[in-house]
């Protein structure tokens, strides 16, 4: 296959990737906040899909690479690939933690409410969907505003025992459960920045040339980028609709 054609295709198995780690994290974070048996076990839908896809783009990405790509726009964009599908699949990895954890819970004692872990996870799933609507719509300022979010500063109180609003139960079942909800939140939140950071290296060295070209202007960007900055941090403000056949 001509490389231009595998490049295309590599690009398709990203997104298929994409999809799938954002409905998982999305069905995870519902199954928690909802105490829902159903979500959580739809965040184990696409797990067998999930490792095809990733594959694909190692097999793809590193056949590319050993053969050498002719445009430096596409050996950016192979290079980047590589490490968005892998950041992606660790989310996802991280997201199944989480349903199981809520599902064994749901199953035993049930949970207690923890509303700054549930906001935490609602902020986390935000950052995680801006950074995959900058993936589809090669939208840079998205990119920009997941970077600028810092999740892991209010995981971090929210794992201190000095600082946890919930100290009193911090034991036994419960406290390990909530343990484990944060460590896959700061893992889906690395791995986010992670997406961002490469989705970044491989669109902005010609994001001005083709904000120009579609008649945007740097003010625009702003505003873009403030908004989607916005949305992560209340999930109320309006940003680009998900492209269709990505989760929610």
């Amino acid at each position: 296959m001509h490389s231009q054609g595998q490049v295309k295709l590599l690009r398709h198995h990203l997104l298929a990737k994409a999809r799938l780690a954002q409905r998982a994290l999305d069905y995870s974070i519902k199954g928690y906040s909802l105490r829902s048996s159903d979500f959580s076990r739809s965040a184990h839908l696409g797990d067998h899909e999930g490792e095809e896809q990733h594959h694909r783009v190692k097999e793809l990405g590193r056949e590319l690479m050993s053969r050498g790509i002719a445009h430096s726009s596409d050996a950016h964009f192979v290079f980047a690939a590589l490490g968005i599908s892998s950041a992606l699949h660790a989310a996802q990895s991280a997201a199944v933690g989480i349903a199981q954890d809520t599902s064994r819970l749901l199953e035993s004692t049930g949970i207690q409410a923890c509303g700054a872990l549930e906001a935490a996870g609602r902020h986390v799933n935000a950052a995680m969907r801006v950074a995959v609507i900058a993936l589809f719509a090669r939208e840079v300022s998205h990119a920009h505003a997941v970077l600028r979010y810092k999740p892991w500063l209010q995981l971090r109180e929210l794992s201190s025992v000095a600082l946890h609003p919930h100290i009193g139960r911090w034991a036994g079942g419960q406290g390990d459960f909530e343990r484990s909800i944060i460590r896959n939140l700061t893992e889906v939140a690395k791995q986010t920045h992670e997406m961002a950071d490469a989705i970044l290296f491989w669109l902005d060295g010609d994001s001005y040339k083709a904000a120009c070209a579609s008649g945007g202007s740097p003010s625009a960007r702003e505003e873009t980028d403030a908004a989607a900055l916005t949305y992560i941090s209340t999930g109320r403000a309006p940003i680009r609709r998900m492209p269709q056949g990505v989760s929610c």
